[in-house]
């Protein structure tokens, strides 16, 4: 509406000129129909020439309102739309914050970002040297003396974490029946530790045998039923599992069973 109106207020003296020609014709053509009445003899030339003045006279009440509409639009309409534009530029940041659009934004509840729970940590390893036993020299003294016919190599458990230790039996030990298992399982969040048992190979499923909810330093973690197990070469290992479900390395030692 606001184009159409500044159009016609554009416009406007272009329409006052052509309507001002059109007024000049039409008092030419009612002159000359005047004078054709005056001189017509038979009545169908006299009805003619008043159907041209009633034509004329139609003619001109267009152009009256033509031009009439013309100024309307161009003087009252144009200055009332520049009076609203002005006042809708200059309303003060309250009556913005009290339209529907703002009201309705206010209603719907805009959405929190809740941040996930960060990553475990993986805890920092530290490697325990196994103990020695105090009777090492009677231990060599006896070797010496009786040394065993066929010697069995006996290693430390493979432990990188302090938390988790087995001390017994060793790596490469050759064991049977009822086995214990001594080490440490502690953590500053423990929650508790298990003892498995797996095949040793490439691809190992280990089972679980034995565990507990308390923390065990250096003393008996659990027992090993190796009777119910077929001879071979098999891998235990005791994890440490915290209050958060996470673990540090697990210590794994290899021991051969034969029953």
């Amino acid at each position: 509406m606001g184009f159409l109106v500044e159009a016609i207020a554009n416009i406007a003296p272009y329409i006052y000129a052509t309507c001002g020609l059109l007024a000049l014709f039409q008092l030419y053509r009612t002159w000359q129909v005047r004078a054709e009445r005056r001189q017509a003899v038979f009545s169908l030339e006299r009805d003619k020439a008043i159907d041209d003045l009633y034509r004329i006279f139609l003619s001109a009440l267009l152009m009256l309102v033509v031009m009439g509409f013309t100024y309307f639009a161009s003087t009252t309409l144009r200055e009332a739309m520049i009076a609203v534009e002005s006042s809708s530029v200059l309303s003060s940041p309250d009556d913005s914050a009290t339209s529907p659009n703002t009201s309705l934004s206010a209603l719907i509840p805009t959405p929190t970002f809740t941040p996930e729970p960060p990553t475990p940590t993986p805890q920092p390893t530290r490697i325990v040297p196994t103990p020695v036993p105090d009777n090492q020299e009677d231990d060599t003294q006896e070797e010496q003396t009786d040394p065993a016919p066929n010697p069995v190599p006996v290693s430390p458990a493979l432990c990188p974490d302090g938390r988790a230790v087995i001390l017994s039996p060793g790596n490469g030990a050759i064991v049977s029946g009822d086995v214990p298992i001594v080490g440490t399982a502690q953590h500053d969040r423990f929650s508790f530790y298990k003892l498995e048992y797996a095949p040793s190979g490439a691809n190992q499923s280990f089972s679980y045998f034995d565990g507990a909810e308390s923390p065990v330093i250096g003393g008996l973690l659990g027992n090993l039923n190796s009777s119910a197990m077929a001879n071979g070469a098999y891998v235990i290992q005791v994890v440490v599992v915290d209050t958060t479900g996470n673990y540090p390395q697990p210590c794994s030692v290899t021991v051969t069973v034969q029953n």
